[in-house]
């Protein structure tokens, strides 16, 4: 890349998976060491209406047990009309700040961002945009009307974009960028030992701390360990009172073992045969990574019920609705060796690798086939061109 450029990064702190597949783009250009182009990242929401931002992600936290009925009819309303959406121009002002400021040649989307529609439709700014989809089905949310470039999980991702009127030469199915250090091999017999577990028995990683304020992992353990002598490792994150219930209940199990948050799901992943988990789109792009089948309990509506769904039609997972309907799915999957055999060349067939590295190159020819102006004219212009519509 001869000419500095700039790319400016629209992000969002719901969850943790917008912004670690930023994360994964941003490492994954650094490697590429391009001296002329300066990233730039910015949690939109945030920093329009920080207070509001607040609610909603406390609304959308607790939505997995206290709000399933109205996080359903947000997620659903109007899904054919892209145009209807309560939060349409929300962030606007920020945005045009930024883009004034900033001055972009490349505009990345890694959060759904509606009000970015206004930005290329109605107001008209010539900037390319280019959008990572980090789920594995299309919300209406993530559609930019005259976006120059789309990322997605999967065919069927990008099929649905198609139906959008999207033109599919610029949809490009890359998988969904996941952290560089699930691409390296682990020795499971070296790691469950190093661990205090034997490489001999069934191994089931449960993610108590990915489903935040529900509970029941105490019961279902309960129950797992009555019923089996399989290994359970449970990583319980930050909720320092399920760690402390927890090791004080199973302190002289051996076949237990409690932690919490910890950087080594890589590790975990691939040295487990099961995973009881929430279907996080990058949560599950890491198990597709290393090939971990999945047991989605009660999972929420909208966008991480959707992914679920995808999942166990392509052979991939299970879906339960209960504590005693996840326990008996469990200690069914652990039991039958040809059943995860099946799930994991499932998942090894779909698996896309180089995420990150197929988006990176793709921008860079994104940014060297566009000569972005600058914005040649002031705030109120631009509003003026919105008020003209």
């Amino acid at each position: 890349m001869s000419n500095n450029k700039k790319i400016l990064i629209i992000t969002g702190s719901y969850g943790n998976g917008h912004i670690s597949v930023t994360n994964s783009i941003v490492n994954q250009l650094n490697r590429m060491h391009l001296p002329n182009l300066t990233v730039i990242e910015h949690d939109l929401y945030q920093e329009a209406h920080p207070i509001i931002n607040s609610i909603a992600k406390k609304y959308y936290i607790n939505s997995y047990k206290y709000f399933r009925k109205s996080y359903r009819y947000f997620y659903y309303a109007n899904q054919d009309n892209p145009k209807k959406c309560f939060y349409r121009y929300y962030g606007l002002n920020r945005l045009i700040n930024l883009i004034m400021k900033e001055k972009p040649d490349l505009i990345l989307l890694t959060f759904p961002t509606p009000v970015m529609s206004i930005i290329k439709k109605d107001i008209g700014v010539d900037i390319p945009v280019a959008t990572v989809i980090t789920d594995y089905t299309m919300h209406k949310n993530w559609y930019t009307p005259n976006s120059n470039r789309y990322f997605v999980a999967t065919e069927h991702t990008k099929s649905q974009l198609v139906q959008y009127g999207v033109d599919p030469s610029i949809i490009d199915v890359t998988g969904i960028p996941i952290h560089e250090r699930f691409n390296e091999e682990v020795d499971r017999n070296a790691w469950l030992t190093n661990n205090g577990l034997q490489p001999n028995k069934k191994t089931l990683l449960m993610v108590a701390g990915a489903f935040g304020v529900v509970g029941g992992f105490d019961e279902m353990l309960a129950t797992l360990t009555e019923e089996s002598d399989h290994q359970y490792v449970v990583v319980c994150g930050n909720n320092t009172q399920l760690i402390n219930t927890l090791k004080a209940a199973y302190k002289d199990n051996p076949n237990v073992l409690i932690i919490g948050f910890t950087k080594e799901m890589a590790g975990w992943m691939a040295s487990c045969d099961l995973m009881l988990t929430k279907p996080g789109g990058i949560t599950i792009s890491e198990s597709l990574c290393k090939s971990i089948p999945l047991v989605f309990f009660n999972p929420a509506p909208g966008q991480e019920g959707e992914n679920a769904i995808y999942f166990t039609e392509k052979g991939f997972s299970r879906i339960t609705n209960s504590y005693e309907e996840t326990t008996a799915t469990v200690l069914e999957l652990l039991s039958d060796e040809h059943q995860l055999k099946q799930y994991k060349e499932n998942m090894q067939k779909h698996y896309l690798p180089e995420s990150s590295k197929n988006i990176c190159m793709s921008l860079m020819q994104l940014l060297e086939s566009t000569n972005s102006q600058s914005i040649a004219t002031s705030k109120a212009g631009l509003y003026a061109r919105l008020f003209a519509k």
